[in-house]
């Protein structure tokens, strides 16, 4: 290709170039002279390439691809206000805390089938002679089990962790403690007492 043609095909523009529309922007009088200052400092390093247009451009595709991760951010952090537990308090006769720590799974909890796949965390309640709440530990996965014909879960789980001090029943009756409850394990270990949780 000659000198003279390749210089002549720098100067085309690509036909999405060429289908633009025009939208009507209204900036301050500040924003506006700010701009052009920005014109023409960066024109001095582009050989006057730069104008108004190019700027604006790059800042709406820099808005324009920002949006969808400022999106997932908000649903991620509203979806987790959105549920109100990520943990369920399960009840233990004394032993049962040896049989958790040894086995790595506690067996055969009722549970809500909606409310398994935002459970994070399994609590352990254990009654007389302790009635505290004594461990807690990441959920590895649900196993479900047919008892007595109804549906029920093994939880398996890792990483078992002592609560000390333990947490006691304070002033309610056991009777609150017989089935699982969902909460926050954040609200498991700033409690008082069981009473708080509820």
């Amino acid at each position: 290709m000659n000198p003279l043609a390749h210089n002549i095909k720098k100067l085309l523009v690509p036909k999405d170039e060429l289908n633009k529309k025009q939208v009507a922007l209204f900036l301050t009088p500040t924003k506006i002279e700010e701009l052009d200052k920005a014109v023409k400092t960066l024109s001095n390093y582009s050989n006057g390439k730069v104008n108004r247009n190019i700027l604006i451009e790059l800042a709406i595709d820099n808005l324009l691809d920002s949006i969808p991760e400022a999106i997932e951010e908000y649903e991620k952090e509203n979806k987790e206000d959105e549920v109100p537990y990520d943990s369920v308090i399960c009840p233990a006769k004394d032993g049962g805390q040896d049989f958790l720590i040894h086995n790595k799974r506690w067996e055969f909890v009722k549970l809500d089938a909606e409310k398994i796949k935002y459970l994070k965390h399994l609590v352990l309640y254990v009654g007389i002679p302790y009635s505290s709440i004594m461990y807690y530990a990441d959920i590895k996965e649900f196993k479900p089990v047919i008892i007595d014909n109804q549906k029920k879960y093994q939880i398996y789980v890792e990483n078992i962790k002592e609560i000390n001090p333990s947490i006691p029943l304070g002033d309610i009756s056991a009777v609150y403690t017989r089935s699982p409850k969902y909460t926050k394990l954040n609200k498991v270990l700033s409690a008082k007492s069981y009473s708080d949780i509820l």
